[in-house]
């Protein structure tokens, strides 16, 4: 095995993982943390401090990360916000960044997996990124009653 094929094993162990604070404090905690290691400038507008199902909460979380790395790796952005909030049983995870817009989800990125995750919860995931204007992930998990 080549460096290149480990380095692509270990990241897919990785996405597995749950990271240490989302399974001890929740969503809430987790996004701050992430919003905190970000290389961009990212406001944690809303995020509610309930618990929700654990497949729930991992998604959620995965939409926020993904979604804040490519801002500050792709999108050449110097912010981004984001807000989770939940109406009914739909929680709305939103990111939106002020980069130069042009992510395709269709493209093989990152984001290709996201939409995987989102799906097989029974969710959506909308990308809106016109060239020139930003991107805001937009991601719908149903979260039970």
């Amino acid at each position: 095995m080549d460096t290149k094929e480990a380095l692509s094993e270990l990241r897919e162990l990785a996405q597995g993982l749950h990271p240490m604070i989302l399974t001890r404090s929740g969503l809430a905690a987790a996004v701050r943390a992430a919003a905190r290691r970000a290389s961009v400038r990212a406001e944690v507008a809303e995020v509610p401090e309930e618990r929700f199902p654990p497949d729930v909460e991992a998604a959620a979380y995965y939409v926020v990360s993904e979604a804040l790395a490519n801002a500050g790796k792709h999108a050449s952005a110097t912010r981004a916000r984001v807000s989770i909030r939940r109406s009914g049983g739909v929680l709305r995870v939103q990111v939106a960044d002020d980069g130069v817009g042009g992510a395709d989800p269709a493209a093989g990125s990152g984001l290709t997996g996201l939409a995987d995750r989102v799906a097989a919860l029974g969710g959506t995931l909308r990308v809106t990124s016109p060239p020139g204007a930003g991107t805001v992930i937009t991601a719908e998990l149903p979260c039970g009653a």
